[in-house]
């Protein structure tokens, strides 16, 4: 052993050695944190509407926004990248990201060769931007993200096979509208022959075809079409991104079977039951109706406002830009903020689907029972109760399989067993109800209630039951209060005879529910201001009790205006707003 081996033994040349090195990184990272530092400050003072936020576990800076959708953050960071590969000249393509429950995020590849010269473009590019880049976990996860504006990356990041690039976009009151989960990544596919053997995520053959392999590209991660391209698959084509065309190669162009591509649209049903026309009409029927149920089910709760549709519209639009068309249907009524002959929506009365001698009605299972009928509705659809709000993006896959088949929202929730109670919730009486139909039709017991979340719809299925003359959904669609005796059409009922019929299988929604004026009401609605975990939560007015009900209706109002802080484009300007409250259709 020569002098320096026995040197470099020595326990305490050793810990000495160690020691000089942690000091080597500590300095590097305080020089490079005073350099951040510096530049952040010039940042600051340079993109007007700047702060930092907690987004997630981390504290970054934000950009203050003047309207923000999913779909648009996404089309956007996509832009961004594409126009940093243009400038530089790098050749790019579009990578399969699968059809997703998730945020609207695009991929794009570029050969390893050309990462100094991305990494170099991209610094020019974004320097005095708010953007940041993170390294991509094997988990999907951004670790380690920095602004691209602190200038040279940290060594981690240089050397990551999978970048994101992106920003955190803010509502007016500091708020998070969306983070770096709908940001571009940046993948750095490297060639077969620098590679000794597989990477262990390739589900495809790799070294076992050496004619081949060596001159393929190699994907730094599992996609959805495969993670090896050789030469002869490389064939250009186009593909659309967000909001532009994509060069690709010809495998990564094509739909997959597993991917939605037929039209969804959605239906929200509303009543504006504060207006007095409107109150009036429905005590002088309740009055004169035999209908014994729990008052909770026809009480004045049911018809509060909280302009809880506003706020339902916005979310819709902010997180489901696969939304093809909009149908809200109403009583002879329309909120005085919509605008009725926004692109993409069509207002429904109740007299357009319901049987005039069904009129007037008060029972959302009788609307729902007739939905189908609206003119143009496609086949496939959703519907809202207009306290359903979508709280982060999601795509057509979390509702529809790509082969058409419905994915059902089965609450863990049990319908009980027993006869219908009117003490008991209005979906338990109706579930059971729906029991007999489901028997009597498919031999088949049903014992799970529906969340209350979007319901996804087939017409065909409606229109099946319809035609079979089923007495129970004949009956709800004359039900003009919620009765004992209704059946839950386009929850309960559809949902499980699709199931009976094999056109839809249960799925899992992540969900919360929120009831208005109940002691956690406030605890609730500060987990999903924080970012809760959840797809869906409903605002549920039940039976708040009239003194809480201020209380109540300012605290959703606060929450629903921080979540969702611009208007859709189906809301009126201001000037064009004449009346704060409604507005009434013309009966023709």
């Amino acid at each position: 052993m020569d002098i320096r081996h026995r040197l470099a033994a020595l326990p305490g040349l050793r810990a000495a050695r160690n020691l000089v090195l942690r000091l080597g990184l500590w300095l590097s990272a305080r020089l490079w944190a005073l350099s951040a530092s510096r530049a952040r400050r010039r940042l600051r003072a340079a993109v007007p509407g700047l702060r930092r936020v907690t987004c997630g576990p981390a504290r970054l800076y934000g950009r203050t926004v003047t309207g923000y959708t999913a779909a648009n953050a996404a089309a956007t960071d996509l832009e961004q990248v594409c126009a940093l590969m243009d400038a530089a000249g790098v050749p790019y393509f579009l990578v399969p990201t699968g059809p997703g429950t998730g945020a609207p995020r695009q991929v794009i590849g570029v050969a390893e060769a050309h990462r100094g010269t991305v990494l170099a473009q991209a610094a020019r590019h974004f320097a005095g931007t708010a953007g940041y880049v993170g390294a991509v976990g094997p988990d999907g996860a951004v670790t380690r993200a920095v602004l691209w504006a602190d200038g040279r990356l940290p060594r981690a990041l240089r050397r990551a096979s999978v970048l994101r690039t992106g920003e955190v976009r803010l509502g007016p009151a500091g708020q998070v509208l969306g983070g770096l989960e709908t940001g571009c990544d940046i993948e750095f596919w490297r060639h077969g022959r620098d590679l000794a053997t597989d990477p262990g995520h390739l589900t495809v053959p790799g070294v076992q075809l050496p004619d081949v392999f060596p001159t393929a590209l190699v994907a730094p991660r599992s996609n959805p079409v495969s993670e090896v391209l050789p030469v002869s698959a490389q064939r250009p084509a186009v593909a659309q991104g967000r909001g532009r065309t994509v060069p690709t190669f010809a495998p990564f162009a094509e739909p997959g079977v597993d991917e939605v591509c037929f039209p969804v649209d959605a239906v929200y049903t509303w009543v504006d039951g504060e207006d007095p026309a409107m109150a009036a009409k429905r005590r002088a029927h309740q009055t004169a109706s035999d209908n014994v149920i729990a008052p909770r089910e026809t009480g004045a709760s049911r018809y509060t406002s909280h302009d809880e549709l506003r706020y339902a519209l916005r979310s819709l639009e902010m997180y489901a830009g696969f939304v093809r068309h909009v149908y809200l249907v109403t009583d002879s009524q329309v909120p005085a903020w919509l605008d009725p002959e926004a692109e993409g929506l069509t207002v429904v009365d109740h007299r357009d689907i319901l049987p005039a001698d069904a009129l007037p009605v008060f029972n959302s299972h009788a609307i729902e029972s007739r939905l189908h009928h609206i003119p143009g509705l496609s086949e496939r659809y959703l519907y809202f109760n207009d306290d359903v709000f979508i709280n982060r993006p999601v795509g057509a896959e979390h509702f529809f399989h790509g082969n058409g088949i419905a994915r059902i929202p089965l609450s863990p929730l049990k319908l009980g067993v027993g006869d219908p109670h009117p003490m008991e919730p209005a979906p338990n009486s109706a579930g059971k109800n729906t029991r007999e139909v489901i028997r009597r039709f498919h031999g088949r017991q049903i014992t799970h209630k529906s969340l209350h979340t979007p319901h996804p719809q087939l017409l065909s299925v409606m229109r099946e039951m319809e035609s079979l003359g089923i007495e129970e959904l004949q009956r709800t669609s004359y039900s003009r209060f919620r009765s004992i005796t209704d059946v839950a059409p386009a929850s309960t009922l559809h949902h499980h005879w699709a199931i009976a019929t094999g056109r839809a299988v249960p799925a899992d929604y992540r969900f919360r529910y929120v009831q208005l004026g109940t002691p956690d009401m406030r605890r609730r609605l500060a987990r999903l201001e924080a970012g809760e975990d959840v797809d869906f939560f409903c605002l549920n007015d039940v039976d708040t009790a009239p003194a809480d009900r201020a209380a109540a209706h300012a605290a959703i109002h606060a929450f629903l205006e921080r979540k969702y802080p611009f208007a859709s484009r189906f809301e009126r300007t201001a000037r064009s707003t004449t009346n704060p409250s409604r507005l009434t259709l013309p009966v023709n």
